[in-house]
């Protein structure tokens, strides 16, 4: 292995270590504050994409997603497993996609466009995670529905979800951006990450 794929399988673990320590903080998916279900444990899988990419995420959350159910207790039945744990932890890869543009803007500091990268990619994410976690598997399963479009205080506890997530992928990208941009990033040339380096 070289350097860059060590590093790699690092954060992987990183992320997924911190992931599962946030769900074990919170209340299986999300810290329930003051009738609002804010959704933490996606933070550390959203900050893995933006870093390599989507492979990199899916892989994690593949993890995630099989010791969550094993803890709880879904590993004997897979259908559960799969789509109640795995299937919604794989759509935060989602935020890979903006890697190479939120690294690009971010290394030539054009703040603005890195800001709405990381709003809108960690935005999908977590709107794909609760579709497919409280809507989507509820549906298919014939069960009453998790997310009700009605109720104030699950749109309410999805914005602030979202705004603390970008809040501290952004704080990371502005005043630490090597936690953003790794050495020897495949989305910038050589020249490119030795300049950020020197910075």
């Amino acid at each position: 292995m070289n350097k860059r794929s060590v590093r790699q399988f690092w954060d992987i673990v990183i992320a997924l270590v911190l992931s599962l320590i946030l769900f074990f903080v919170s209340d299986e998916v999300a810290i329930n504050l003051f009738g609002l279900e804010i959704i933490i444990a996606l933070i550390p899988l959203m900050w893995l994409g933006f870093r390599h990419g989507a492979p990199s995420t899916i892989i994690s959350g593949f993890f995630v997603g099989i010791i969550q159910g094993l803890v709880d207790g879904e590993l004997g039945d897979w259908l559960v497993l799969i789509s109640q744990w795995v299937a919604p932890l794989l759509a935060v890869g989602v935020t890979g996609l903006f890697a190479k543009y939120t690294q690009k803007t971010l290394n030539n500091k054009r703040y603005s466009s890195t800001y709405l990268n990381i709003f809108t990619g960690s935005l999908l994410a977590l709107i794909l995670f609760i579709a497919i976690r409280q809507m989507i598997v509820p549906f298919a399963l014939g069960e009453e529905l998790l997310f009700e479009f009605n109720n104030l205080n699950h749109w309410l506890g999805l914005l602030i979800s979202w705004l603390l997530s970008a809040g501290v992928l952004l704080l990371l990208a502005r005043f630490v951006p090597q936690t953003i941009i790794p050495k020897r990033s495949k989305y910038l040339s050589r020249k490119e990450t030795s300049s950020l380096l020197n910075d």
